[in-house]
């Protein structure tokens, strides 16, 4: 009898050992979890991994030879005339037979205007001298051939960067879903260009890394929009829609490297998903022949420091957070981050507060949302067009410069304090706030000479 009792209790035991182990677990300081957490050694990658910089190494072609501009047509023309009264400069003469064939440069092309047409609203024609050819102003531009007036297009545009869905604008402004839709998809291609083509040799210091998850109309699967986000002016290089997977990771990362300047290393930092560690080692290093080795072996730069914030979540909630150093030491982080006017702390929350921003500004983003995407590349173009309308139309409270005096605005109204800044402004890559018409209508020339 004493047998079976004492087999009995012995279970018993063992179960409330066990969950006096769970309780005292559970209560432990944050502090000691995270200082007892052993990390995992991860081994670099090179660019061989990656399938854009093999794509790149097999496509690689010997530069073009870069012909001399032509001579400037100021120097051609007679002085006899009229003074030239139109602002040209960003417009290229469409002619492919033309010497001036997709010069923008208003010093050397010769273009001028040449009166007005439409109906609803005057647009402005240009003629170049040299060859005869005319075309309107709103050619290579979003608005190109719409019979709709400008201001009613950026109008729904506008709603739309705001966080009104396709389905919500069709009752409130009256237009076709197609109709919007064709809108937005030209907006979306027209910002995809202009972010090509300006944001290019950029010095960022900082840069922080992150996805947030979506899906489709059919959640048949799942997209990740990856951000990468400059805590300094609020830019956002790159924004990649795709899979999760270390093919989708090496080419955000292969696209940054590709926008900053070739002398800016910045410092990295990111959640706890490890392929962007070997996205990074992948395309920050350099090939170096060592001693007694026939082949260079991939070296990743010294100078590269990357950091990690690992959360924990529980009935999601965060019970744990864990911050590790894949390149680098905590010390030179911090020294880093100090040095730029930041805490020094490694920690992601700038991109992820942008990341609440992304989904307040696309409807298709948004938690607990019917307003879903049905396409990929409606989606896409949502994106581009919300990521132009943020970098070149919305202030960012962050980025204002205080004034030295307060400026009066007369009546009751306060006197105005800052001067208000986009991301574009804060980076340098242009000195006023732009208007969404002026965002529409701004000429990207196809080839050369059609950039920022």
């Amino acid at each position: 009898m004493a047998g079976d009792i004492f087999a009995l209790l012995v279970p018993l035991v063992i179960l409330a050992l066990w969950l006096v182990v769970l309780w005292h677990r559970h209560r432990q300081p944050q502090g000691d979890r995270s200082a007892a957490t052993i990390q995992r050694l991860l081994k670099p990658r090179a660019p061989t991994d990656c399938p854009a910089c093999r794509r790149q190494t097999s496509l690689s072609r010997p530069a073009p030879v870069l012909l001399p501009p032509p001579r400037p047509w100021r120097e051609l023309k007679s002085r006899r005339g009229a003074p030239k009264r139109i602002t040209t400069d960003g417009f290229a003469c469409p002619n492919p037979a033309c010497a001036y064939f997709r010069i923008t440069d208003a010093d050397i092309h010769a273009l001028v205007g040449d009166g007005t047409h439409g109906n609803r609203e005057s647009i402005q024609t240009f003629r170049c001298q040299a060859c005869r050819t005319t075309f309107s102003a709103r050619r290579d531009t979003a608005l190109y051939r719409l019979k709709t007036p400008s201001n009613r297009v950026a109008e729904v545009l506008t709603a739309l960067a705001e966080g009104l869905s396709v389905a919500a604008a069709v009752r409130v402004f009256g237009h076709s879903e197609g109709t919007i839709s064709t809108w937005l998809k030209r907006a979306g291609a027209h910002s995809a260009t202009l972010h090509d083509r300006w944001f290019r040799h950029l010095h960022l210091p900082h840069l922080q890394l992150d996805e947030l998850r979506t899906c489709l109309r059919q959640r048949a699967h799942v997209l990740w929009l990856w951000v990468a986000l400059d805590p300094l002016t609020k830019l956002m290089p790159v924004l990649h829609l795709g899979a999760r997977t270390q093919t989708a990771a090496h080419a955000v990362v292969h696209e940054l490297g590709q926008r900053l300047a070739p002398d800016c290393l910045p410092v990295f930092t990111s959640d706890g998903l490890n392929l962007y560690f070997y996205a990074l080692t992948a395309h920050f290093g350099a090939w170096m022949r060592g001693v007694c080795q026939r082949a260079p072996q991939w070296q990743v730069l010294p100078g590269l420091i990357y950091g990690q914030v690992k959360k924990t979540y529980r009935r999601r909630k965060v019970v744990r957070v864990t911050r590790a150093m894949r390149c680098g030491t905590m010390e030179d982080l911090r020294a880093a981050l100090q040095q730029l006017g930041l805490s020094g702390r490694l920690n992601t929350a700038f991109v992820e507060r942008v990341n609440l921003t992304i989904r307040q500004g696309v409807a298709a983003l948004g938690r607990r949302s019917w307003a879903t995407a049905q396409h990929l590349p409606s989606l896409l173009s949502h994106l581009e067009w919300w990521r132009g309308y943020y970098h070149f139309v919305r202030p960012h409270a962050a980025v204002r410069v205080r004034l030295a005096r307060p400026i009066q605005r007369g009546g009751r109204r306060l006197p105005r304090r800052y001067h208000q800044r986009t991301p574009a402004m804060a980076a340098g890559l242009t000195s006023w706030r732009w208007t969404v018409r002026e965002l529409l209508l701004f000429p990207l020339p196809p080839g050369p000479g059609g950039g920022g």
